[in-house]
């Protein structure tokens, strides 16, 4: 008799187990249809099926409205933060390459340094 792997161990648990509950489920499935709490599960899981789509048809549309709105601007992004409230960012990518400009054989002024790098990207 060949010992099975632990892969078709799990593979034979999980079918042994659709079957049990199969067969589970046939024995109470005429109770649950008459039963007023699973009518209300029922009643609230298509609630909220329509209510996800209605969410998945807003998110398409702020996205495209997002989209508009980051060409339009030349945004990196929009996003919404952790209050909900609508974020910018710009694209910043030569920040760090001016730091080091600035920072070559001078003496650094912390301050006058953020100051010319705010200056030249606003």
């Amino acid at each position: 008799m060949k010992k099975l792997s632990s892969s078709e161990m799990s593979v034979l648990s999980i079918e042994i187990g659709k079957r049990i509950n199969e067969i589970k489920y046939e024995k109470i499935k005429g109770k649950l249809e008459k039963d007023v709490d699973y009518k209300k599960l029922e009643k609230l899981n298509e609630e909220i099926i329509e209510l996800n789509k209605k969410k998945d048809e807003k998110s398409k549309i702020y996205n495209e409205i997002v989209n508009k709105v980051r060409s339009k601007y030349n945004i990196n992004s929009v996003y919404r933060d952790n209050n909900d409230e609508i974020k910018v960012m710009f694209n910043n990518l030569n920040i760090y390459n001016d730091i080091v400009l600035y920072n070559i054989g001078k003496e650094l002024n912390v301050d006058e340094l953020i100051n010319k790098i705010v200056e030249k990207y606003s």
